[in-house]
């Protein structure tokens, strides 16, 4: 089966959507194969680590390679094979309750928690599991080698981007560049598809700044408004492209994309401006969401809610 043929089958058997143009499909099958691992510098092209190695990277790349005592057809690298991404495409039982397919470690620093139910936080925990499963009989050097080994492998050059205003706008930018050439084709269902997609990107990003009646966040009101407002009119220059495209209004469609992307730049640093007082702020966004599970705990059991005194006057 074809990665088109797999994405058709995803669409409108699994999910009993509509059938998609091959337009789409194509879009669909582009965005799969841009998908790929975060690099590692440390890692040549047949998976072997590279550069100065520690003492303990060294003997932990051979305890990955060291066939298993009680049957030597087995070791990590025969199932997490370096040279193919460290996966071998076969399903293994590895004594966590079934046929599992090997998961690669490429990247895998940043995929905690580990195994297919996630029952282990650590590659110390995984090390102690085919321990003890395999009855590899390892040290407790051993164990520590091989956890840092795994994580020479498993790291990557910055693998998580901030999530902040800058890196929200450069992703909402990427997908108005579809509309680029979508408007002037003339091209309807990629535009309206774009926008859905941009529509609920921007209203997500407005929910990141809270609302002047938060009781949690009490500074940066003014700010905190402006950005709201900055992105609702966003989204309602939004709905004009949309309106114009379906109606087949093209050029006026082609003059409010460029209306949206004047807005946006424009609202840029008010965003900015208000991201201190955002969810983008660690402490504002644990302050926030701390007070979200305290009610939802108090919709559950009434007797967690707060307590008002009783005032008879």
């Amino acid at each position: 089966m074809s990665l088109t043929d797999f994405a058709r089958n995803v669409i409108v058997n699994e999910f009993a959507g509509p059938e998609p143009s091959a337009e789409i499909l194509d879009a669909i099958v582009a965005y799969i194969e841009d998908i790929d691992f975060v690099p590692n510098r440390r890692l040549g092209s047949a998976g072997k680590l590279t550069g100065p190695l520690s003492d303990s990277e060294k003997h932990g790349e051979a305890l990955f390679y060291k066939p298993f005592a009680h049957d030597p057809t087995l070791s990590c690298a025969g199932c997490h094979v370096p040279s193919g991404a460290f996966v071998d495409h076969r399903q293994h039982d590895v004594g966590s309750g079934g046929l599992f397919k090997t998961p690669t470690l490429l990247n895998a620093n940043f995929n905690a928690p580990y195994f297919h139910d996630g029952r282990y936080l650590s590659y110390a925990q995984v090390v102690g599991h085919f321990d003890r499963t395999f009855y590899l009989g390892l040290s407790a050097r051993d164990r520590q080698d091989l956890v840092a080994y795994l994580q020479a492998i498993g790291d990557a050059e910055q693998a998580l981007l901030p999530d902040n205003v800058e890196t929200r706008i450069r992703e909402i930018s990427d997908f108005m560049s579809v509309l680029d050439t979508a408007v002037p084709e003339h091209n309807a269902a990629v535009a309206m598809m774009t926008l859905d997609t941009i529509d609920r990107e921007l209203r997500d990003l407005t929910e990141q700044f809270p609302e002047r009646k938060n009781s949690i966040v009490t500074a940066g009101v003014e700010e905190r408004r402006d950005a709201r407002s900055a992105l609702k009119y966003l989204v309602l220059s939004l709905h004009q492209i949309n309106s114009a495209m379906r109606t087949g209004r093209f050029d006026a469609a082609a003059a409010a994309l460029v209306r949206s992307r004047e807005m946006m730049a424009a609202a840029v640093p008010v965003l900015q401006a208000s991201e201190p007082w955002s969810l983008f702020n660690r402490q504002v966004h644990d302050s926030h969401f701390a007070a979200v599970r305290r009610l939802y705990r108090s919709a559950i059991d009434p007797a967690l809610a707060p307590r008002r005194r009783y005032d008879p006057d």
